[in-house]
């Protein structure tokens, strides 16, 4: 009986320990909730989480690498700008030294309480443990009370490539200010250096609309690049096809897979799936066409594999946030503006001669 008895014991004991140490791999990041605070904000630093959560471990739902926390100096029920109720823990729940990560949200003009040492001495607590502290709106406000500064990751813990190019410059476009870009800029470095570039770059491809420039440039180019001969030899196929009808069974046929390894095998080393790929190269298509000939919107569907205008139209809006017509014209805007900085001997050189 001692015996079964000292043997429950070293499993409690094991188990608590397993239970520990998952604990400690896990990162919390808090989201500390003002009032008038942005709805949409909030839910891109969440959603930049829990990407990185699905893309670290899609196998493993229940235990998340990283842990989201919703914060209020005295918790309850905190507004959003958009009048939405939004459920929160007190501060003081939750030990400060556990904060891996710490964004203030608030509207531009509802202050936290100059008076509210609990809150400010929490903020000070957790600001020597945060890898990150960013704020928006009256979030920053918070923090100037607390009398600190933003914090970002440091650049010596960045090796490798810089954060996603563009990163900024896409959440301008996503309609977001100053403040907000710049967080989710930290949220996406958090998730480089703790999961990789490559995990971070397609947090943000996912996340972010794609301004023009970046959509035209071929987002899969360096996976392609690092993809086994057969993927990369049908990624090529698929491309080159991209116009006519897909046919997964007949890719995977002529890589000699079955249809279930190839479409393991091509999200794994591409990221995305076959038909996913096509359509992303079908809009890379019509975006050149948008801006390279002045064909209608309905032949341009057409020649790319598309369809209809209308389904153009549905796609640009969903990942770009603008329609066929608007992007041909800020493209070339766009390009014009950039000839018309050029000195006058270049803008020469580039003309055709008559």
């Amino acid at each position: 009986m001692e015996y079964a008895t000292d043997i429950t014991r070293k499993s409690i004991h094991l188990m608590m320990g397993r239970s520990i140490g998952l604990a400690r791999r896990r990162r919390q990041v808090v989201i500390l909730l003002f009032e008038g605070f942005s709805l949409i904000h909030m839910g891109r630093l969440a959603e930049t989480f829990s990407l990185a959560n699905r893309l670290r471990d899609p196998e493993n739902a229940v235990h998340n690498y990283y842990e989201l926390q919703l914060l209020s100096a005295s918790g309850g029920a905190i507004r959003s700008s958009s009048g939405v109720l939004i459920w929160t823990d007190a501060v003081d729940a939750h030990y400060a030294k556990d904060v891996h990560a710490l964004f203030a949200l608030g509207g531009a003009t509802a202050l936290p309480a100059a008076n509210d040492e609990r809150l400010l001495s929490w903020l000070r607590n957790t600001y020597p443990h945060a890898q990150v502290v960013q704020g928006i709106g009256g979030g920053h406000g918070a923090l100037e009370m607390a009398g600190l500064e933003p914090k970002v990751v440091a650049p010596t813990e960045m090796a490798g490539p810089s954060m996603p190019p563009g990163t900024l410059s896409a959440t301008r476009t996503a309609g977001m200010d100053a403040d907000a870009g710049v967080a989710l800029t930290s949220a996406l470095s958090v998730v480089k250096r703790d999961c990789g570039y490559e995990t971070a770059s397609q947090v943000a491809h996912d996340l972010l609309p794609a301004t023009p420039k970046q959509f035209t440039q071929s987002v899969f180019d360096s996976r392609e690049a690092r993809a086994s001969d057969l993927i990369r030899s049908s990624a090529h196929h698929l491309r080159v096809n991209s116009e006519n009808r897909v046919s997964i069974a007949e890719a995977a046929q002529a890589v000699a897979m079955s249809e279930r390894n190839f479409l393991r095998r091509f999200k794994q080393e591409i990221g995305v799936t076959p038909t996913e790929f096509v359509l992303r190269v079908r809009l890379e298509k019509a975006c050149h066409m948008l801006v390279d000939t002045d064909l209608p919107a309905d032949k341009i569907a057409r020649r790319t594999g598309l369809g209809s205008g209308d389904r153009l139209a549905k796609l640009f809006r969903q990942h770009l946030s603008i329609s066929p017509t608007e992007y041909r014209t800020i493209e070339r805007n766009r390009l014009a503006d950039n000839e018309s900085s050029q000195p006058d001997v270049v803008r020469r050189m580039r003309r055709p001669a008559s």
